[in-house]
């Protein structure tokens, strides 16, 4: 059955470009950046660096992560009805690192402050995410922190003033208040500014991570990075940030030859108290390199517009499969807002191969649900990492081809106004 299931994931992918169209789709279609060459080292690009001017920006969407809701009352209704962000992508290479810089609107800046990470303080913030595997554009990872066997890499930027914290380095005669310090005059000054020079006065991270909760940050240095971070206030027109990382093309994580490449891109306003899956988050996009000819698969395959979707009847096979489960737009039919994923956003951050294999393959992309130690009428799957993990929702591999392309094309849909 499973490869049954797989090979129909692949027909219905190639299906979609099918002529004589019911309702035109072919706006699902995501942009295309394209990485310039230029001559000089970006290996230390930073956001007002002159190297941007030689590339064309693309504008992107990023919409509201409504998949899971915090346990946050307050958090929620300040996010109730939010909109999708624009972003604008500019991407260098010099041929042994790429660059990327983001450009987003936000009223507010948010920065995160005091001696620790507090629960009461937000920051606003940005990072890039790259597949790790995209040898299969039918299998790219998921969207959300990648999945079990196809990884991510993810990089991390928050808006912080001076943080001190644990280094590590067991550390703890400078992490006391100065008052209990056993120094005075001269001494004391020169214990301030060993303090001062512990301070993090960047909070930029990378980490990998295959799903929700399996972020682990990369401390060996085996993953060389540059972030930056600026926000640009404007009397004319829209203050907001704009954000850069860059890293080599090949690493131990992730190897970018000369083939498209897909990206993901997400942002945080701290003002609405976004952190973790609060954010605003992008689809895969896809990346080439300016005068390369290369093999464009994933560029063909990875999101195909569904020309031959019957919407009207993919939003009535919705309601009748999948309304009882998952709340999605102004449909809450479920019998608890815990009992699946929300899909309200699903259409503007997911691709089309990946809700083509939910609907024919749950088991092989699941999301771990709200709380690990849900009760068992609402846990969004069974079994653990070690015995096998079994998605909660069934496969709807008895829908004919044409019912799953009309529901995937209704998904496609479901996505957030853009501010």
């Amino acid at each position: 059955m499973m490869q049954n299931s797989t090979n129909s994931v692949k027909k219905l992918v190639m299906s979609s470009l099918t002529a004589g169209a019911i309702c035109a789709t072919s706006a699902f279609a995501s942009p295309v950046i394209t990485a310039y060459k230029v001559d000089g080292d970006i290996k230390n690009i930073g956001v007002e660096s002159s190297f941007w001017r030689k590339a064309k920006e693309t504008e992107i969407i990023a919409y509201p992560q409504t998949t899971i809701h915090l346990n946050d009352k307050k958090a929620n209704e300040l996010n109730d009805g939010n909109k999708a962000k624009k972003i604008k992508v500019k991407a260098l290479t010099d041929g042994q690192n790429i660059a990327f810089k983001m450009e987003w609107a936000d009223k507010t800046e948010s920065i995160q402050s005091g001696n620790a990470i507090k629960n009461t303080e937000f920051a606003d913030g940005f990072a890039v995410q790259f597949a790790a595997k995209y040898d299969d554009p039918l299998k790219l990872p998921y969207i959300g922190m990648g999945s079990e066997g196809r990884p991510v890499m993810v990089y991390l930027q928050k808006a912080v003033a001076k943080l001190f914290e644990p280094n590590g380095n067991g550390d703890v005669a400078k992490q006391v208040n100065r008052a209990n310090s056993p120094y005075f005059q001269k001494d004391l000054e020169r214990f301030d500014i060993d303090v001062a020079h512990l301070a993090r006065k960047s909070y930029q991270k990378g980490f990998v991570a295959e799903g929700f909760g399996s972020m682990t940050e990369i401390k060996d240095k085996s993953s060389e990075f540059l972030m930056d971070m600026k926000y640009k206030k404007k009397i004319f027109g829209a203050s907001g940030w704009e954000g850069s990382v860059v890293r080599p093309l090949n690493d131990n994580y992730v190897k970018i030859y000369n083939d498209p490449i897909p990206v993901a891109f997400a942002v945080w306003d701290g003002d609405k108290m976004h952190r973790d899956g609060l954010k605003h988050l992008s689809t895969w996009i896809i990346v080439e390199f300016d005068g390369v000819q290369s093999d464009d698969k994933l560029k063909k395959e990875f999101d195909k517009p569904l020309d031959n979707a019957d919407l009207k009847n993919g939003a009535e096979l919705t309601k009748m499969h999948c309304a009882s489960c998952h709340n999605y737009g102004n449909v809450n039919d479920a019998a608890s807002a815990y009992m699946a994923p929300n899909l309200s956003n699903i259409g503007g951050y997911s691709t089309t191969p990946y809700l083509i294999e939910s609907i024919l393959e749950p088991h092989n992309v699941i999301v771990p649900g709200y709380n690990p130690n849900a009760h068992s009428n609402f846990a969004w799957y069974y079994g653990d990492k070690e015995s096998g993990k079994t998605s909660a929702m069934p496969a709807f591999d008895y829908l004919s081809e044409q019912e799953v392309l009309d529901i995937v094309g209704y998904l496609k849909t479901l996505k957030a106004e853009v501010e």
